[in-house]
């Protein structure tokens, strides 16, 4: 998950809404600020985990 910081406050992005929304995310500025690891995060954009397991 990364974590970018906006001028709507910090937004945590997964991995696939990362690459499909680069264009915006560059367009509108939003700065990198570091990447975690954890599966309790969800992403501002869809609303998942980086990935899903299955039990």
């Amino acid at each position: 998950m990364h974590l970018f910081e906006t001028e709507e406050g910090d937004k945590w992005v997964c991995i696939t809404c990362g690459n499909e929304k680069n264009d915006m995310i560059e367009e509108k500025k939003w700065e990198f600020i570091f990447d975690r690891h954890d599966q309790t995060l969800r992403c501002s954009l869809c609303g998942h985990p980086d990935y899903d397991y299955e039990d």
